[in-house]
């Protein structure tokens, strides 16, 4: 794997070029080649990375109200839970009782509209990571309280916290770059000579995929649509003239590089559009009804393509919002039963791929829910549950899943909890098995130091081998 000791300092001695002499004909036409510009910053890798790796990323825009996902079934555990949640607490009989109890003795349930993660996670598939949150600095509530502990910008705000998520840089409003394109300056080198970027979106431009030297490429739940119009015969006459205007030599720098985008643009999407519908069709069935299971399925279609694209890593981004249940709840279990649906189907297609334990799918959220109700719904709050699922991924109930009593050690008030685990830790366990070399993780996510040493190659949290 790439080491940064060296490579650091070549990016920033390119982006500082850049900057500096951008009226440069020479660093106009130099735009053109920021992929050769992460590649003179890689070093080579070693063999141990040519097997296919993967990371999915279902990102649930809006926040996930996920302490009515994963719940506490019974006892005082279950008394405390409905006594915080009032009106919008669910029944015992909306949950299947997972077979891990935690290490109090507390058992869990899943709502049972996630009947597919739910047997994922008996089959070993799948774990559920408690009480994450986007935080600068290990926080308690007494620090809080004197007005001395760092907090992420722009707390309880959606846009604020969806960013920090994928940027995991909460200290800053403006981040550039997210954890993903920052994996994908490492590893690009590892797809040899695509053009295709390693980080494919199916739901438009996004943080997380954007790195230094690297971008998303963007797609639709059918490949690319813009290169499916320019193919056909029917286009031909205004393909020939855009062609033409685009092969001109031009005297402008910038015209220049407009013209070369563009070229690239088209050839970019060409290889694309080739392997994609070149990959053999799958056999397993998505509901075309359910949004989560068509980008699911497009990210399926798009990893059947590998080998065609001579990838052998890869980031997705999946999207899709009306999480954000303020006014009420009441949509919030078939949005879950969407989830899973789409969870289940995209893991069968994996399976039949035998891609099961080369591909992970990870949630992410903007934030977890407050415990007491805003009217039928709940409000902005912090910490908040995900899940993993995929053959390589350790079965368990991780993380600290916290005490749901309003006023306990972690209720900053209504009931919005101060996460146990950080957003870094989450992403370093996925980091580490897609490849990232521990002593590189501090370019990855820059802030895990101030939670965990990752200098010896030890996972926070441990639910991936």
């Amino acid at each position: 794997m790439k080491h940064l000791s060296d490579q650091l300092t070549r990016r920033r001695f390119l982006g500082e070029m850049n900057c500096a002499a951008i009226g440069s004909t020479s660093i106009l036409s130099s735009l053109l080649n920021l992929q050769l510009s992460g590649r003179l910053a890689a070093q080579t890798s070693s063999d141990e990375d040519e097997e296919y790796r993967a990371l999915v990323c279902v990102f649930l825009s809006g926040g996930n109200d996920s302490f009515n996902m994963l719940t506490p079934f019974s006892g005082d555990a279950r008394t405390a839970y409905e006594d915080s949640r009032g009106e919008i607490a669910l029944p015992q009989s909306d949950y299947n009782l997972l077979p891990d109890p935690l290490s109090d003795g507390r058992q869990l349930g899943l709502h049972k509209n996630m009947s597919e993660v739910f047997d994922l996670y008996n089959a070993g598939k799948a774990s559920l990571i408690c009480n994450v949150g986007s935080l600068i600095e290990p926080t308690d509530l007494n620090a809080l309280n004197l007005g001395t502990a760092k907090l992420p910008l722009g707390l309880y705000s959606h846009a604020d916290q969806a960013a920090h998520w994928q940027s995991t840089t909460p200290e800053q409003r403006n981040a550039r770059t997210g954890w993903g394109g920052r994996l994908a300056d490492l590893m690009s080198e590892l797809n040899g000579d695509s053009g295709v970027s390693m980080n494919i979106s199916v739901a438009g431009r996004n943080l997380y995929q954007v790195g230094d030297t690297t971008a998303a490429f963007t797609i639709g739940t059918d490949g690319v649509p813009s290169m499916s119009e320019w193919n056909q015969a029917s286009y031909l006459p205004r393909r020939t003239a855009l062609e033409s205007i685009i092969d001109q030599e031009y005297q402008s720098a910038l015209e220049r590089t407009f013209a070369g985008s563009k070229k690239q643009a088209i050839q970019v999407g060409n290889e694309f559009s080739t392997a994609y519908e070149g990959a053999e069709p799958l056999n397993t069935a998505f509901d075309s009804a359910n949004g989560y299971a068509e980008q699911l399925r497009s990210v399926a279609r798009s990893i059947a393509a590998r080998d065609l694209l001579g990838h052998k890593r890869q980031t997705f981004f999946v999207l899709r919002g009306g999480w954000d249940s303020h006014g009420s709840l009441a949509g919030h279990p078939s949005l879950l039963g969407d989830l899973s649906q789409g969870i289940g189907q995209f893991q069968a297609a994996m399976a039949e791929l035998g891609l099961e334990d080369k591909v992970t799918l990870f949630t992410a959220s903007d934030f977890g829910r407050t415990l007491s109700p805003n009217a039928a719904g709940s409000d902005h709050a912090w910490g908040g549950n995900q899940i993993v699922v995929g053959g390589a991924v350790q079965r368990g109930i991780y993380g600290d899943y916290p005490d749901l009593a309003l006023g306990n050690n972690l209720d900053t008030g209504r009931g919005r909890l101060i996460p146990t685990t950080s957003v870094d830790e989450y992403y370093a366990e996925l980091a580490l098995w897609l490849g990232v070399n521990p002593t590189d993780m501090a370019y990855v996510l820059p802030n895990l130091h101030r939670f965990h040493d990752i200098s010896g190659g030890v996972a926070p949290l441990g639910f991936m081998p």
